[in-house]
């Protein structure tokens, strides 16, 4: 079983994984939150749980007491998914769609492991490192690891999916002066809102014969993407 937030930073590795578990004939379960429906595809083969989640992040103390009590829905639904499903191990990539799931298989003494994609033990992942079995890292020297988790720390590395390894292959072609330049703009999450205001200004501010050569490609998110692409129009840039 695996259990992820609803965002690619969480959900891509997730999928990296369980690729490589369907080649070795495991059978799938994906637990996360309805955003995770969105990348469905990305796990053909796995049967999806929807379990209730919120984040404390940014809540007043009423939009954080509500969110506790659907948490605790949460643990209670995955509770008893895990009851009806017995998995082999679950494994956990952060977020807090994957509190609930954790928490629930460590009361329930299943093998659990949390992958933890960044340098710092995120929140989530913190607060689940006393309870799981294994600590996966993708850096050495990994910070904010409680002194009780240290010995559950792994460096694995971050799973990478197939067909971002394809693209190792391929060589650089450098390009020639004048040639266009193609510029990929992403990160956050789901395309964090930072970038979608700060990187069209830095981008007005280059000189112009450097901006007729940019052809931008921006993640963002649907309410921001008609002042982002206004703001490039006005550069000049498409």
């Amino acid at each position: 079983m695996l259990s992820a937030g609803g965002t690619g930073g969480h959900l891509f590795p997730a999928q990296a994984l369980g690729a490589e578990l369907s080649r070795r004939g495991w059978k799938l379960i994906l637990m996360t939150d309805p955003r995770g429906h969105n990348y469905a595809q990305a796990f053909p083969s796995a049967e999806i749980v929807t379990v209730p989640s919120a984040t404390f992040a940014g809540r007043s103390l009423f939009g954080k007491a509500a969110a506790l009590f659907t948490l605790g829905r949460g643990m209670l639904s995955a509770s008893a998914q895990l009851g009806r499903i017995a998995p082999a191990a679950v494994v956990g990539f952060g977020g807090y769609p994957s509190l609930p799931t954790l928490y629930a298989a460590s009361r329930r003494d299943l093998p659990t492991l949390v992958h933890e994609q960044n340098a710092i033990l995120g929140r989530v992942n913190r607060y689940l490192a006393p309870r799981v079995s294994i600590i996966a890292a993708s850096f050495e020297g990994m910070e904010r690891v409680p002194s009780s988790a240290q010995g559950k720390v792994v460096v694995t590395g971050n799973p990478v999916r197939e067909t971002i390894l394809a693209l190792t292959e391929l060589a650089y072609l450098p390009p020639n002066a004048g040639d266009r330049l193609t510029v990929l703009v992403f990160g956050g999450s789901q395309g964090a809102r930072v970038l979608s205001q700060i990187v069209p200004k830095a981008v007005g501010q280059l000189p112009e014969a450097l901006r007729g050569r940019l052809r931008i490609e921006q993640q963002c998110r649907p309410e921001d993407l008609n002042a982002v692409r206004a703001a490039y129009e006005q550069s000049g840039v498409t």
